[in-house]
């Protein structure tokens, strides 16, 4: 049988702000922010947000279970970004880029996956799907159109059949202090990457980077260290 998803959005680009009982067009840093702590997303002082981001917050369920509609207040706190980080989601940039977008997804009974942001991160364009944690440091700065995922989204097989959802696994993330990531990259489910590394753009990174290691290709592969 297969999966069954219910979404919240706190905020959204193609969507008008919900502020309140007033629908904002083109909403200020400072309303995003308040928009998104009101919905639990945790967000550091000094925090610019350049148009809506897609936050979202996903309950994924077995059909076998029943349709469930996603509780907000399962995942309070499930994101956190933290103190002066640039998020840009607007179309502003020359270069192709989009709106950065954060999902926290909830599987059955278990508890939403969670997205840690540090401080001085700079987000342009950049997706990140939790299903268990996705932990990024201090001083991270992505190129635009990067895919950070702890998970497949599916099991390798029975793809529509029973207990689809609770077979699907996954691995936390880990992005070290100051490292670099480039445009267009995928980092995917259990990787570990050091400070200071850095990540060539397009790279597909399935493997740990040891800090201070720069990485490029597909598969990623070192070919210098810092």
């Amino acid at each position: 049988m297969p999966v069954l998803f219910d979404n919240l959005y706190p905020t959204r680009g193609d969507r008008r702000l919900q502020l309140g009982s007033v629908l904002v067009e083109q909403p200020t840093s400072d309303e995003i922010a308040r928009v998104l702590t009101e919905h639990g997303v945790e967000v550091g002082a000094g925090t610019v947000f350049v148009d809506q981001p897609r936050v979202a917050f996903t309950q994924a369920t077995d059909a076998e279970l029943g349709h469930r509609a996603v509780d907000p207040e399962a995942f309070r706190g499930a994101i956190r970004v933290g103190e002066a980080c640039y998020v840009e989601s607007g179309l502003n940039p020359a270069f192709p880029s989009g709106p950065v977008r954060l999902t926290s997804v909830r599987v059955n009974d278990r508890a939403p996956g969670r997205i840690t942001i540090g401080d001085r991160v700079c987000l342009q364009g950049v997706a990140v799907v939790a299903y268990e944690s996705v932990e990024i440091g201090d001083d991270v700065m992505f190129g635009p159109l990067v895919t950070v995922m702890d998970s497949s989204g599916h099991p390798l097989r029975g793809r529509g059949q029973p207990g689809e959802a609770e077979r699907t696994t996954s691995a936390a993330v880990t992005i070290g202090a100051r490292a670099w990531v480039g445009a267009g990259a995928t980092i995917l489910k259990g990787v570990q990457v050091g400070e200071d590394a850095v990540i060539g753009a397009q790279a597909v990174v399935y493997d740990d980077v040891p800090p201070g290691a720069v990485v490029i290709g597909n598969p990623a592969r070192v070919v210098k260290q810092l």
